[in-house]
Order: structure tokens, then C-alpha cells, then sequence
């Protein structure tokens, strides 16, 4: 071999060695460090993506806490809740979001798409097995790289500063002040959405499985698991997905208790979109959800 080439191997294989030596390092210390703990009074939590991170205020709900954050996938909410379900044994109810937008292909690429990993993979790295690690790196292989460098990042700012409490960082009621239906139903682009041909669903092949991890994870620990579709506008484009939602909700998750709210009434005003509540939407709908559920005892 060329003696340049060969120097070049040896730098590229120790630079990855030493890449590596500090990934699984770091994620060792954070792992035996992580502190998700929560209130012991929490018995009860939420988790999805923006759309109940938006709709349940939860200082309005009793012994709950909204855990959703925006863009998370089922992916991601897995690993979120078993470190939750790790350090906090009092937890005996798990709502999991499930809407017209949870079912399609594009939630799949939310899994490795780069900015999304950049954003998730660093709170839950330490979790991941050597088979989703082989999913990320298959789909994505240099955003992959990215996100490891970034952990490492992460994990050593934690580690010098011993800074291991993650409850800041995944996920909480997000309080929305705008109100933008309006200006959404009056806009030109709405309405070519309402005119265009409705396309052939692609259903989700990835992040649907990690749905059904979740609630064997749940059942597996004692947990009562629910599937909630929490509110949106009448108008939000999403109910051409209706027909394949309820068959997939009944196919293959029909085991699973199952709360619709997406009726629930509310005014113009108090969404922030046609797919989240504003904080007047959110009061109004999380007193009515604290009065519907018991709140000392396991539902």
C-alpha cells in the first residue's frame, strides 16, 4: 500500500476509534446519571408531538403532566417514556396521541430526516439499541454522523457542568397566544388545498411499530395505556385520512382504549391554527378533560 494511504487509513480509523471511545463513554455516564424524575404526585402524563403539547395546560390538570414536544415521533416517545417508566414508579396511566397525521409515511422520515436528529437523537442516545442505531444510519448516513458528533457535544457539556435532569428538554405545555384561523381559511392557499384531488394514503412502516412498543411497553409495566385524539379545527385538512385512520385504529389497535376528542367545541378564537389550540383553547379544554378523568385514582 502507498505509504500515504496508509497513513491516511490509520488517521481515518483512530479519528472514528476516538469518535466512538467517546459516543459510548459519554452515553455510559449519562445513562447511570440521567434524572428524569417527576413529581411524585404525577401519576399520570401525555405523549405525542406539538399537537397535545399545545391542548393540555397541565397546572389545570390534576396529578398530570404534558410530556408531548413538537415533531416527536413514536420513535422517539418510546425511549422517552421507558426512562420515565425507569425512575418514576408511581406512573399508572400513559396517554398517547393518536391522529390523522400520526398514521402517514412522513412521520417515518421524522425518525432520521437530519434536523430531527439533531433535535432528538442527543436526549435518548443512551437508550438506543444496536438495531435502531442500524435504522438511523441506513436512512441517513451522514446526518447520522452529525448526530453523534452532537451528542458527544451534549453529553460532555452535561458531564462538565453535571447537569443529567433531561425534564427541561422533552417536551412540556407549550402556552400558544396567537389565533391565525381566519387569516388560514381567508388565504389562497388554503383553498387549493380544499380543491385539490385527494392522493393515495402512504401509511407509515416504522414509526407505527414503535406505537405498538409503547403500549406493550406500558402493559408490560402496570400502565394503563389510552389513545387520545385531543382537538382540532373542523377545517384542518386531515379528515380525507378519516376512513384509513379508523380502519388501522380498529385493524390494529383495537385493543387499546380510545378517547376522540377532536369534536370537542371550541371557537375560532381559541385555536392558535387549524391544528393547535391557543392558551384560551387550552384552559378551556384541559378544565373540561381534569373534570372528565379521576384524578386520585388509577382510571
Amino acid at each position: 500500500m502507498n505509504p500515504f494511504l496508509k497513513k491516511i487509513t490509520v488517521f481515518i480509523s483512530l479519528f472514528y476509534l476516538a469518535i466512538f471511545l467517546s459516543f459510548t463513554t459519554s452515553n455510559c455516564v449519562i445513562f447511570k446519571s440521567v434524572d428524569f424524575t417527576l413529581d411524585p404526585k404525577i401519576n399520570k402524563i401525555i405523549i405525542g408531538n406539538s399537537q397535545p403539547q399545545c391542548a393540555y395546560n397541565d397546572s389545570l390538570i390534576n396529578n398530570f403532566k404534558n410530556l408531548a414536544k413538537s415533531g416527536e415521533t413514536y420513535f422517539y416517545n418510546y425511549y422517552k417514556l421507558k426512562a420515565l417508566i425507569r425512575q418514576n414508579t408511581q406512573l399508572d396511566t400513559v396517554f398517547i396521541e393518536f391522529s390523522n397525521t400520526n398514521i402517514l409515511e412522513r412521520e417515518d422520515q421524522k425518525i432520521w430526516e437530519t434536523t430531527y436528529l439533531n433535535h432528538f437523537f442527543p436526549n435518548y442516545s443512551y437508550m438506543l439499541n444496536l438495531e435502531d442505531y442500524y435504522l438511523l444510519f441506513l436512512k441517513n448516513p451522514v446526518g447520522f454522523q452529525k448526530a453523534i458528533f452532537k451528542t458527544i457535544q451534549e453529553n460532555t457539556s452535561r458531564i462538565r457542568k453535571s447537569n443529567y435532569n433531561y425534564k427541561d428538554s422533552i417536551g412540556g405545555y407549550w402556552h400558544l397566544k396567537r389565533q391565525k384561523v381566519k387569516a388560514i381559511l381567508d388565504s389562497t392557499t388554503h383553498k387549493t388545498i380544499t380543491n385539490k384531488k385527494l392522493s393515495t394514503i402512504k401509511l407509515s412502516q416504522y414509526d407505527l411499530v414503535y406505537l405498538e412498543k409503547i403500549i406493550k411497553l406500558c402493559q408490560n409495566n402496570n400502565i394503563t395505556p389510552f389513545l387520545i385524539r385531543s382537538p382540532y379545527h373542523p377545517k384542518f385538512q386531515v379528515d380525507q385520512y378519516e376512513l384509513d385512520y379508523q380502519k388501522l385504529l380498529n385493524e390494529r389497535f383495537n385493543t387499546v382504549t380510545f378517547f376522540d376528542f377532536k369534536k370537542f367545541s371550541l371557537e375560532d378564537h381559541e385555536y392558535a391554527d387549524l391544528q393547535h389550540l391557543n392558551y384560551k383553547g387550552a384552559a378551556k379544554y384541559s378544565l373540561y378533560f381534569n373534570e372528565l378523568f379521576s384524578n386520585n385514582k388509577k382510571l
